[in-house]
């Protein structure tokens, strides 16, 4: 199984994408269904980002994306998007919902097991946030009988992004701070988030997926340290003239 595809899952504005700042920019391929033109701190200039037309542009294209040596990211932003965007043209003006519905999670499954079980590439699925029926859980969004399966079941890493207020500014002049929640806990139990044992914190208080890899990579990390965590950050605002 591919340790390094994860699952992202958030509201709008709790860092999702803000999160890819401290990867190798031009080696990413962002997969952009969510139609964004900029992706903030100058991102969208370095990766390859493409709009396709069609989720079956991407699904019919994994092999193409597998043998490419020019990126070793692909990045879908977001899943959530691409689901909808396939529900809108394949599914909504059939004579045959039903048979429909049945392809949208044969495809969507398609993706996600290649993404997983045969990819040697690095994957990040950004996800948009529903409430769990309980009302008080979470859960990323899914139509269809994926729903009761659930995104989060095809993944061994989900993360929750959340903002919360710092004691003093970020490297980027920012009191509002992006972490990301990797399991549940004693407060917050109903969340989809989980992650391998020992691996990382409850809270990353850092939404930095290079911090992530590494650490899924075996580097040990000391995530009660601010110089190591906000390290790349404070030499990204020192380039960017922050």
């Amino acid at each position: 199984m591919n340790k390094r595809c994860i699952l992202v899952i958030g509201e709008s504005g709790t860092g999702k994408t803000l999160s890819l700042r401290n990867l190798p920019l031009e080696k990413i391929l962002y997969i952009n269904f969510d139609g964004k033109s900029e992706m903030g701190l100058g991102m969208e200039e370095k990766m390859k980002v493409v709009t396709p037309e069609s989720p079956m542009d991407v699904i019919n294209s994994l092999e193409a994306f597998e043998a490419s040596d020019k990126y070793d990211y692909i990045v879908i932003d977001t899943l959530s998007f691409m689901a909808d965007q396939y529900e809108a043209m394949y599914i909504h003006d059939s004579e045959d919902s039903r048979s429909e519905w049945g392809n949208y999670a044969h495809e969507i499954t398609t993706l996600l097991n290649f993404a997983r079980l045969k990819s040697k590439k690095t994957w990040i699925f950004f996800n948009h946030l529903q409430l769990n029926t309980s009302s008080t859980g979470t859960a990323a969004y899914v139509k269809g009988s994926l729903a009761k399966k659930s995104l989060e079941s095809f993944f061994s890493t989900v993360l929750l992004t959340d903002t919360y207020d710092l004691a003093k500014p970020n490297p980027f002049g920012s009191v509002v701070g992006y972490r990301f929640q990797t399991k549940p806990t004693a407060q917050n139990r109903k969340v989809s988030a989980r992650s391998p044992i020992g691996v990382f914190p409850e809270y990353i208080k850092n939404n930095d997926l290079d911090l992530v890899f590494r650490a899924l990579d075996g580097e040990k990390i000391d995530w009660e340290n601010n110089d190591v965590i906000f390290e790349k950050d404070k030499k990204l605002a020192k380039k960017l003239g922050i």
